[in-house]
C-alpha cells in the first residue's frame, strides 16, 4: 500500500521545495493540492515531474475542488478546472485526480439535493470522466456532497455509470466509518488519513480520538492495495507532523511498507 503526504498542509511553500523534503522523510508518494501547481505552464510541471522522478517520489494524485450541484457559474468553473487538472495529470504523470460533487459550507448533502441537484451533478461528472478516460477520478466521501454515505456514493457511481470513476475513502467520523468503508471497499482506490480535533487542538494521525493505525490494519487485512494520503487541511502545520505520521505508518505494526 503506497503511503503519500498531501501537501495541502504547505499549501503555502513552493511544491517544489516541498516535493523534496516530503522524499527525504521517506514518503514514497504524493497528493499534490492542485492551486499549489494550478499556475504553472507545462514547461514548469513537465519540470516538476522530473524533480519527483530525481528525488524517488511518485505523484499519485491531483486534489482540485469541484462545485457541481449549485449554480451554473461554479459549474462552468468546475469543468474549466478539470479540464487543466488532466493535462496536468498527464504531463505530472499522475494517475488520478480528486473528485468532489461540492467544497465547502454551502455544498449540498445527499439528504437535501434536489433531483435536479443529482441530474446537474451527474451529467458534469460524465463530462469530466470523458476528458480523462486514462485516467482515474477518485469521489471523495465528505459531509455536504452527494457522497456523504455509501448509499449516496454507490448512488452517485452507478448514475454516472463511468468505469474511470472511482472512490476516495474520507472517513467521517459521525459515522461507522469502518462499516462505510467496507460497503464501499469495491470502489475505493484512495484513502485519506486525518483525525478528529479535539479541545486541545488538532487532530493527527498519531494522536487523537481514532485509531488510525488500526484501522488502516482493517483495510489492509480487506485486500486493499491502493494509496492513502496523511492530509492534514488546516494551515502552519509542523513538519515534524509529517515525520511523526510517516514514523508511525512505516514503524512499530509496519502498516505501510517503507521503499
Amino acid at each position: 500500500m503506497r503511503l503519500s503526504f498531501c501537501t495541502i498542509a504547505f499549501r503555502d511553500e513552493p511544491i517544489e521545495t516541498v516535493i523534496p523534503r516530503l522524499a527525504e522523510i521517506g514518503y514514497p508518494a504524493v497528493e499534490v493540492f492542485y492551486p499549489q501547481v494550478e499556475n504553472h505552464s507545462e514547461r514548469q510541471l513537465i519540470e516538476l515531474r522530473k524533480l519527483a522522478d530525481d528525488v524517488g517520489i511518485d505523484i499519485a494524485v491531483l486534489s482540485p475542488y469541484f462545485w457541481l450541484t449549485q449554480d451554473e457559474t461554479l459549474r462552468r468553473r468546475s469543468l474549466g478546472i478539470a479540464e487543466r487538472c488532466v493535462a496536468a495529470a498527464r504531463l505530472l504523470g499522475c494517475p488520478r485526480i480528486r473528485t468532489f460533487t461540492d467544497t465547502g459550507p454551502t455544498g449540498i448533502g445527499s439528504g437535501a439535493a434536489a433531483p435536479a441537484h443529482w441530474d446537474t451533478a451527474v451529467a458534469a461528472l460524465q463530462t469530466i470522466t470523458a476528458m480523462g478516460r486514462d485516467l482515474r477520478f477518485v469521489v471523495e466521501t465528505h459531509a455536504r456532497t452527494l457522497a456523504d454515505t455509501p448509499a449516496s456514493t454507490l448512488r452517485l457511481l452507478r448514475r454516472v455509470d463511468a468505469p474511470n470513476l472511482k472512490v476516495l475513502f474520507q472517513p467521517m467520523f459521525d459515522r461507522d466509518y469502518g462499516a462505510d468503508y467496507e460497503a464501499l471497499a469495491e470502489h475505493v482506490e484512495h484513502i485519506h488519513l486525518n483525525n478528529m480535533a479535539t479541545a486541545e487542538g488538532p487532530g493527527w494521525v498519531e494522536s487523537g480520538p481514532i485509531d488510525l493505525v488500526a484501522f488502516v490494519v482493517r483495510v489492509i487485512g480487506g485486500g486493499y492495495r491502493h494509496g492513502v494520503s496523511v492530509e492534514y487541511c488546516w494551515r502552519d502545520v509542523p513538519w515534524a507532523r509529517a515525520e511523526s505520521a510517516y514514523a508511525l505508518l512505516t514503524a512499530g505494526r509496519g502498516v505501510c511498507a517503507e521503499r
